[in-house]
């Protein structure tokens, strides 16, 4: 299904297109929601939501002025963080005018939890990543998630790549054979003693290619190099 997003993804011409193609896959993900913030420019916030352009333009406000805590939270960490009301109990230290934002912003969406997938971390929350939602329940959500984390974060990182492709940033540097089979490996789910063992080389060796393929990418994690080289035909 990926793939397929992947081919579809090369035919936009525009950010809005690219946006098109990806909320089209998400009922297929089990996903009922997904909001994209993009805060490496503190003071020029932007957002990217499934809701409608006014709730979108007043959360991008809500962020741009420090209401809202998913950036300073959820993007200056690459592990995800459970997201939405139905996971309030887990963070207790947020203010309770946070706590209420929270709380608002799911009753206006319809939604109950979700976690952060981070593309970019950035100190302080300056970074840019998503948060996926759902209206499932918390015990629910976590089964849901248990089996679907994989797929998330390949479409997070896909449609960012996307993004950041009609940005108009340079291209991406070519890679070597070693880094497109470690990264095509990565892309198929092994991990890097299991792709140590099909290329008969060492794990280090293994860090090293992932390593020089991430900064050829211009990619802050494994995950966002993969999709950038799926984006660019890499691999």
């Amino acid at each position: 299904m990926l793939r397929q997003m992947a081919d579809r993804l090369q035919g936009c011409i525009n950010a809005d297109q690219v946006w098109d193609v990806a909320v089209s896959v998400l009922p297929d993900l089990d996903i009922d929601a997904a909001i994209f913030v993009d805060a490496t420019n503190p003071n020029a916030a932007r957002v990217r939501s499934t809701a409608d352009d006014h709730w979108t333009r007043a959360y991008q406000s809500s962020v741009q002025c420090g209401r809202d805590p998913f950036a300073r939270v959820c993007l200056s960490r690459v592990e995800g963080v459970l997201t939405g009301v139905g996971h309030l109990a887990a963070h207790d230290y947020l203010t309770l005018p946070e706590q209420e934002e929270i709380a608002t912003g799911s009753a206006a969406l319809g939604i109950s939890t979700g976690v952060s997938i981070t593309s970019i971390p950035g100190i302080d929350g300056a970074g840019a990543g998503w948060n996926l939602m759902t209206r499932l329940s918390a015990r629910e959500f976590s089964e849901l998630y248990a089996d679907r984390e994989a797929e998330w974060r390949a479409w997070s990182q896909l449609t960012f790549a996307s993004l950041w492709f009609m940005s108009g940033v340079r291209k991406p540097s070519a890679l070597s054979v070693r880094e497109r089979d470690c990264l095509a490996h990565v892309a198929d789910g092994l991990r890097v003693a299991e792709i140590a063992a099909r290329l008969g080389i060492a794990e280090v060796t293994v860090e090293m290619h992932l390593r020089n393929a991430r900064i050829r990418l211009d990619a802050k994690t494994r995950d966002q190099a993969v999709a950038k080289a799926v984006m660019n035909r890499m691999i």
